[in-house]
């Protein structure tokens, strides 16, 4: 019997340190994420990936709002468009409460994370950085964790960007571990 060693955590990298306009990938670009708030809808943050194949940008989430009061819309993977939704070109669900795939904790950053299996994390921080631990884990070992960008003498141009460190076979629903980690962060910078 041989011990395979267990695969790499997948890195997804930052491209800037905002958490309304950037891009998170990894080194390939297998997923690609983008994640847009224009400035004539300060509200609404668009979070669209790219199909590796067709090179084409398809938004899987939209984040509506601030804080408790954010509603939420996925993609809908197995729906069958009508008329009406191809006209419009819109493919994602109903809104929703932001509580229902992650209820912000009152005091401090971090919040319960709840994927689509129903399974739930909870955000928290340590040296004031995030990390996901699932719910009931006697461990305590992360999911996810988030390294924060580093720069020359403190100052100067990024040495590192941030990045989320995921492990492997752990979370099925990137667009969810996304949308919940701008939204704990999005606590975290604004003191909601």
């Amino acid at each position: 019997m041989s011990d395979d060693p267990p695969p790499p955590p997948m890195i997804m990298e930052f491209a800037t340190n905002s958490v309304r306009n950037t891009t998170i990938a990894t080194a390939d670009d297998d997923p690609y994420y983008e994640i847009v708030t224009r400035f004539w809808h300060p509200h609404l943050t668009k979070i669209n990936k790219l199909d590796p194949a067709s090179r084409a940008m398809t938004t899987v989430c939209e984040i509506n709002g601030k804080g408790k009061e954010a509603r939420i819309r996925f993609a809908e993977v197995d729906r069958q468009r009508s008329d009406k939704s191809e006209k419009n070109g819109d493919a994602l669900g109903e809104w929703v409460p932001s509580e229902t795939i992650l209820k912000l904790g009152p005091e401090k950053p971090g919040g319960i994370f709840v994927d689509a299996d129903g399974v739930e994390y909870r955000w928290k921080t340590h040296n004031r950085n995030f990390l996901l631990i699932q719910c009931g884990d006697d461990g305590r070992l992360p999911i996810v964790t988030y390294h924060p960008h580093k720069r020359h003498l403190f100052v100067w141009r990024m040495s590192r960007h941030a990045s989320l460190e995921i492990k492997p076979n752990k979370i099925k629903n990137l667009e969810g571990l996304i949308a919940s980690y701008l939204l704990v962060e999005r606590q975290r910078r604004h003191h909601i």
